[in-house]
C-alpha cells in the first residue's frame, strides 16, 4: 500500500466498526475478527469433499498391543514408532485405546503404573471408523469427541488409524498443492 492510499478494511460483524484488514480483534468492541479475515483466493472445504469416504485419506498404520502388555511396553512402542496412540486388543477384539494423552494424564502423575497392564490405564471401548464412513462423519467424531486418533476397522479387523495429522495432510494436499 502506498502512502495516501486507503487501507483495506473489514467490518466487525458485532458492532459494525471498520477495522484495518489483518486485525485480529475489533478496536471498538474487542470481538474476534481472525475468522473473517480469510486471504483472497483461499478455498474452503466443499460439501462434496466431506462426502468422500475416509478411504480417500492416507491414514496412519495402527499399532496394536495386547491388553496384558505393560504400560511401559506400550509407551516404548509409541516412542519407537513415533506414534501418538496404540490400539489395545483383547485377543482379536478391540479393548481400548492408549494415547499420548493417557501418558500425560495417567502415567506421568504416577509412574508406578508403568509395570501394570496397559488395560488399567487405557480408554476402554474407543470410537472406531469404517473405511467407507464419510469425511464429514470422521471430522464430526474427532471434533465433538476431542479425539486425535480413531482406529479404522474393516469388519472386526483394525486396518489403520486416522489421526489429526492425517486429516490435516489431506486438507493441505487437496487445497494447497
Amino acid at each position: 500500500m502506498m502512502p495516501g492510499e486507503p487501507a483495506n478494511v473489514i467490518v466487525c460483524p458485532s458492532c459494525g466498526a471498520e477495522n484495518i484488514e489483518g486485525a485480529d480483534t475489533c478496536e471498538r468492541c474487542l470481538s474476534d475478527l481472525s475468522s473473517i479475515d480469510v486471504p483472497e483466493g483461499a478455498q474452503v472445504l466443499k460439501e462434496s469433499d466431506l462426502s468422500l469416504p475416509i478411504g480417500a485419506v492416507r491414514w496412519s498404520k495402527a499399532l496394536l498391543v495386547q491388553a496384558t502388555a505393560t504400560v511401559r511396553e506400550a509407551v516404548q512402542l509409541m516412542q519407537r514408532e513415533r506414534a501418538g496412540a496404540v490400539v489395545v486388543m483383547n485377543g482379536l477384539s478391540i479393548a481400548g485405546i492408549f494415547t499420548d494423552r493417557d501418558v500425560l494424564r495417567k502415567v506421568a502423575p504416577d509412574p508406578s503404573v508403568l509395570d501394570r497392564p496397559v488395560s488399567d490405564v487405557m480408554t476402554p471401548d474407543p470410537v472406531v471408523l469404517r473405511e467407507d464412513d464419510m469425511m464429514a462423519y470422521a471430522l464430526n467424531k474427532m471434533g465433538v469427541g476431542g479425539f486425535r486418533h480413531i482406529p479404522i476397522v474393516r469388519g472386526d479387523t483394525v486396518i489403520g488409524m486416522l489421526t489429526g495429522r492425517d486429516v490435516l495432510n489431506w486438507v493441505m494436499g487437496r487445497y494447497f498443492d
